[in-house]
């Protein structure tokens, strides 16, 4: 099988090409912006991987995310489509909905749950979604993963300031809180899991689905943060007076860290069933 994957730079790429090499795929990385010029035509590749994405840019203006994330995106998805490729994977975000969690409760994002994205990065995932939906057929499978934060080595983002955090503070919160993650390790096999059992549901006439990966339990970040210490040779002190303090002040990166936000259970189960004996690591 013929894979390729855009954002030959991204730290998801960048795993996810290890990964499928290692498995006896073929593997191509492409920069979205520029690589994509120098190929005449997709056909030939089974799938395309989408990593490719304008993140959380400050100096980035609604125009360029629309473009980046969603013209740019859809322009890729209908090049595929008429260039014979299979199926479609789209990495997309839990920033549709709109949510940071709680600090003091338990926010779980399910069926029900309503997309409403407050961010530019998530509008213009979402608004990509749904173009993406209108091109799926029986014989272009689209499937959109809409990650929550993934975490590894290297990782950046959240995870990335925590590692920096953690390298600098020998004290850190203690907080028994709960969130959805993915190692890259999970993330890697679910991709492989996705390309090795991709079919349309012709039943249902079902040719585009919506699925959201996640790591087996939820994260409690104080024991990531332990993890991460132990990786670096140090040993936390977790002070019980810093977590309280914090619950006085839950906005921002706060709650981004220590708030309670996580997919439901029963919205996982498609091609989860290699995580089935894994456990959270970083």
């Amino acid at each position: 099988m013929n894979i390729l994957i855009t954002g030959e730079h991204g730290f998801i790429s960048k795993n996810l090409k290890c990964a499928l090499i290692a498995a006896g795929f073929n593997c191509d990385t492409v920069s979205l912006r520029s690589g994509l010029q120098r190929l005449r035509s997709l056909a030939g590749y089974d799938a395309v991987i989408h990593c490719a994405a304008l993140v959380h840019s400050k100096d980035s203006s609604p125009e360029e995310f629309h473009k980046v994330n969603t013209e740019m995106t859809a322009d890729l998805a209908a090049r595929a489509k008429n260039d014979g490729v299979r199926c479609f994977i789209f990495m997309s975000t839990m920033a549709v909905y709109g949510l940071s969690g709680s600090i003091r409760g338990l926010t779980v994002i399910d069926s029900q749950t309503p997309e409403n994205p407050t961010t530019l990065y998530g509008k213009s995932k979402l608004k990509a979604e749904k173009l993406l939906c209108e091109l799926s057929n029986e014989f272009f499978l689209v499937y959109i993963l809409r990650l929550p934060m993934v975490y590894g080595d290297n990782a950046p983002g959240n995870y990335s300031r925590l590692c920096r955090l953690i390298k600098i503070t020998p004290i850190f919160p203690k907080v028994t809180n709960e969130r959805s993650m993915i190692s890259i390790e999970n993330l890697q096999g679910y991709v492989l899991s996705l390309l090795k059992n991709s079919e349309p549901d012709e039943a249902n006439g079902i040719h585009s689905r919506i699925l959201f990966p996640q790591d087996p339990n939820p994260i409690c970040t104080t024991a990531l943060a332990e993890s991460i210490a132990s990786k670096q040779g140090k040993k936390l002190i977790l002070s019980t007076f810093l977590g309280k303090l914090i619950m006085l002040f839950p906005f921002g990166s706060v709650r981004k860290l220590f708030g309670n936000l996580t997919y439901a259970q029963e919205m996982t189960q498609p091609y989860q069933e290699f995580l089935h004996s894994a456990s959270p690591r970083d």
